[in-house]
């Protein structure tokens, strides 16, 4: 059985479980054993995607801690992921509820995938997961 390890960076509660039943599905289409780590700030997220190596890293943008010290956007996190660490070649869903280009485009130039999270449909997350883990 395939194991995959995946990191989920988002401050939403309920979008992180729900990024879990989609790759709970993933795995058992895949017969693969998934392990999941969770991000809930962005200062968790920058330490775990420099400490490990992930097969999928899952980011968000916007992150509620930006009282804290250290706070980095996701787009910030992605540009650093890029630059070193263990996830430079990573494959990384950049899941976002804002819709502007600019954002888009950046994320596209960092070789991330961008959803905008109003139009995620779970079916299509399956395919795109399954098929980034694959070639992992």
């Amino acid at each position: 059985m395939a194991q995959y390890s995946i990191l989920i960076a988002d401050d939403d509660d309920l979008q992180r479980k729900v990024q879990k039943l989609v790759l709970g599905k993933v795995a058992a289409g895949m017969n693969a054993e998934l392990e999941i780590e969770e991000a809930e700030d962005s200062i968790t997220a920058r330490n775990c995607i420099s400490e490990r190596k992930y097969n999928l890293v899952i980011l968000d943008n916007e992150f509620k801690d930006g009282t804290k010290t250290g706070h980095l956007p996701g787009i910030a996190l992605l540009q650093l992921m890029r630059k070193e660490g263990p996830n430079i070649a990573s494959p990384v869903i950049f899941l976002s509820a804002d819709s502007y280009e600019t954002l888009k485009s950046m994320v596209e130039k960092f070789g991330a995938t961008y959803c905008q999270k109003a139009r995620v449909d779970a079916d299509e997350m399956i395919a795109l997961y399954t098929k980034l883990l694959e070639s992992s």
